[in-house]
């Protein structure tokens, strides 16, 4: 077995296992494989240093579109892939239902914490900038990714000791 599929057996946790835990099988693709947790890594870098090497700003937010809209296809792409979903599509019959308004919430509550964070991260960068870093967005980039990666690492050694 190469450590490719010990990892995806990793990830996905028996029926008797799965009775006994309360855990849900991971079905986030790019989360399977060390090759998949570098990429997000290098994607999540890549992108927060756009502000350093782009300078329009029209340009800089059509880059920030195409990335995000790439991004997404990658995901529903891996996810829909077929992987011994034998209930996928199925509901179970004590599913929690959602009232309409927290689908609103939810988005509400996503744009803000967007529009923090893009608050928070310009005046970061504007601080690492006047303590003379050339680069800043690059170095946040930087850091981002490798705490992006740290953590995936982390959780997919967690899920594999569990699963064994």
């Amino acid at each position: 077995m190469t450590s490719t599929d010990r990892e995806r057996t990793a990830t996905t946790v028996s029926a008797d296992k799965q009775a006994d835990n309360t855990d849900s099988t991971d079905n986030y693709a790019l989360d399977d494989t060390l090759a998949g947790r570098i990429a997000q890594s290098a994607i999540i870098g890549a992108v927060t240093a756009y502000p350093d090497w782009i300078k329009n700003r029209t340009v800089l937010i059509g880059a920030y579109a195409l990335s995000a809209a790439g991004f997404l296809g990658l995901v529903g792409y891996l996810n829909a892939q077929d992987e011994d979903d034998e209930e996928f599509g199925q509901v179970p019959d004590d599913a929690p239902t959602l009232p309409a308004w927290s689908i609103v919430a939810g988005v509400a509550v996503f744009a803000l914490g967007a529009a923090l964070d893009i608050a928070v991260t310009r005046r970061v960068a504007g601080w690492l900038r006047t303590r003379g870093v050339t680069k800043p967005w690059t170095l946040l980039g930087a850091i981002g990714a490798g705490v992006t990666f740290v953590v995936s690492e982390a959780e997919a050694r967690e899920i594999a000791r569990r699963a064994d």
